[in-house]
């Protein structure tokens, strides 16, 4: 999937709030507002003046940037910040069967069920009746060796897991897809340290059923790629973020 525009690099001043950045155009210099579609932490992947990425030139009606900072550099690789690239590319691959795992089409999206609003929903194709459910996460933390999710506490994640688990105990084929933005991981673990009501949540699902998978993306400046699954380890014992 591409970017809609010519990604233009920049160079990450600072975060006057979750979803705005100050970015420094190369070679220009000319500093800039930036959208950043990503409302977590990423403290390790924006660091002030070090950063460099690239932004992509964005226009709508009530915008007040004309970027969106999209993809940053972090240890040598390529890192999509851009959460929204995540759905976009889980509704490609569902309508392409390339998700098995987590059962058949046709898939809809935004689902509600047991008072969440999930990802994908899909229907059977004879009666008409919920079949499947699927929650999307994405992840670009590294810790150690693993991608990790979330990296800030998520009250609404951990609610998306015990309603999946609820509808895997009724019967319902119920999953969790993580999407991490970037290939330099070896698997996936929840991050227990900074959220421990997450990972307990997440063990608790897969014992009841829900199956979890993830999957890396191959990352440029002008979009991303699907690419390889990746062991999903239920433990959280790895070391602090690096």
């Amino acid at each position: 999937m591409r970017y809609g525009g010519p990604p233009r690099r920049v160079r990450f001043l600072h975060r006057p709030n979750r979803y705005l950045a100050r970015v420094e155009l190369l070679p220009s210099g000319e500093v800039v507002s930036a959208h950043v579609p990503n409302p977590g932490r990423m403290e390790e992947l924006l660091e002030p003046g070090r950063t460099v990425g690239w932004a992509i030139p964005a226009a709508g009606p009530g915008r007040s940037t004309h970027f969106d900072l999209v993809v940053v550099r972090h240890r040598g690789r390529s890192v999509s910040i851009d959460s929204r690239l995540a759905n976009r590319l889980v509704r490609r691959v569902l309508d392409r069967g390339l998700l098995p795992e987590f059962g058949g089409g046709p898939w809809e999206a935004e689902r509600p069920w047991g008072g969440s609003r999930f990802d994908f929903g899909s229907r059977s194709r004879t009666t008409g009746g919920l079949r499947a459910l699927l929650e999307v996460k994405s992840s670009n933390l590294r810790r150690g060796r693993d991608a990790s999710f979330p990296d800030a506490p998520t009250v609404r994640g951990t609610r998306h897991l015990e309603h999946l688990a609820r509808a895997a105990r009724r019967g319902l084929r119920a999953g969790v897809l993580f999407v991490v933005q970037r290939s330099d991981v070896e698997g996936f673990r929840p991050n227990g340290e900074l959220d421990p009501e997450f990972a307990r949540a997440f063990r608790r699902a897969v014992h009841a059923g829900v199956r979890a998978a993830a999957y890396l993306l191959e990352v440029h400046p002008w979009g991303a790629a699907w690419g390889r699954r990746i062991p999903v380890r239920t433990d959280d014992a790895e070391g602090p973020p690096v």
